[in-house]
């Protein structure tokens, strides 16, 4: 993660209530950005790792406050926040049978969890419910900053994404989403979600090989089916020219048509695509 700090000259530290925050956590640094609701105009970007590249679930605490220290502002009354760690851990629930108070064994049978992480759940689309493990330190020093906070799935805002885009468009379709070393995939038969997954990245043939799985897995043909890449991938051009081989129509998307960028953030909103994306979880 490398350092990044990018302000529209209309970002007003004073003027937070009419701001949404936006803010991603990993276990090396943090991200942000920041989003006028009055003109649906994105005005701040920031990126920056922590001085330790892996915290303990000790550290949480001394990261929070050192974001705070970073950027004093954080402290500020914001109109709405979204908050997010990036992890692989979730599982998708229908509503129809999600029981809350069995979120936590619902979600250890689809992926290990640690013991110092609490578990979470979101509504989401397509009546379905998005279960999550958190760090529970991190969560709790961040709430002491923004008490208000909505806490998301990492997966949230490209399941979201993956939603508008299906119902617009009555297709077969793979949406992948790209992480630090992994991915999250996203597949819909017409507008009906069948499947929401990670996938280790680490070349493009892997990645290729994933969506071919879940479109056979489907009863989708590939030839029918289209793929959207979100997010930055250093292998971008080999994967799509080895997409294009195989699938009706591959596409690179970044965040949705109906948000605006100041000129300092607009070419960042592909590397940035699952943060800036995040504003629809709200």
């Amino acid at each position: 993660m490398q350092k990044l700090e990018l302000f529209d000259e209309t970002f007003d530290p004073d003027r937070t209530e009419a701001y949404e925050l936006s803010i991603q956590v990993s276990l090396n640094g943090f991200s942000f950005c920041i989003k006028d609701l009055s003109r649906n105009f994105f005005i701040g970007l920031g990126s920056r790792p922590f001085e330790k590249t892996t915290v303990t679930p000790d550290d949480w605490s001394h990261q929070v406050s050192a974001m705070v220290n970073a950027y004093t502002w954080l402290t500020k009354p914001f109109k709405r926040v979204i908050f997010s760690f990036e992890s692989e851990v979730f599982t998708l629930i229908p509503e129809a049978v999600f029981a809350p108070e069995k979120a936590k064994i619902l979600l250890a049978m689809a992926a290990p969890l640690n013991d110092l992480d609490e578990v979470r759940f979101n509504k989401m689309p397509n009546s379905i419910y998005s279960v999550f493990s958190i760090p529970s330190l991190l969560v709790t020093s961040w709430l002491r900053v923004q008490p208000k906070s909505k806490i998301v799935a990492y997966c949230d805002s490209a399941l979201h994404y993956h939603s508008l885009n299906a119902n617009i468009h009555n297709e077969n379709s793979i949406t992948i989403s790209f992480a630090d070393g992994f991915a999250i995939a996203i597949a819909s038969k017409e507008k009906q979600l069948k499947q929401c997954t990670s996938v280790k990245v680490e070349n493009a043939e892997d990645i290729a090989y994933h969506a071919m799985n879940i479109s056979k897995t489907l009863g989708n043909s590939p030839s029918t089916t289209s793929i959207q890449l979100v997010g930055h991938f250093k292998m971008h051009d080999e994967l799509q020219t080895i997409l294009n081989r195989y699938f009706a129509k591959v596409i690179t998307l970044s965040t949705a048509e109906q948000s605006h960028f100041s000129y300092l953030i607009s070419k960042h909103k592909k590397r940035f695509a699952n943060l800036f994306n995040q504003s629809l979880c709200a």
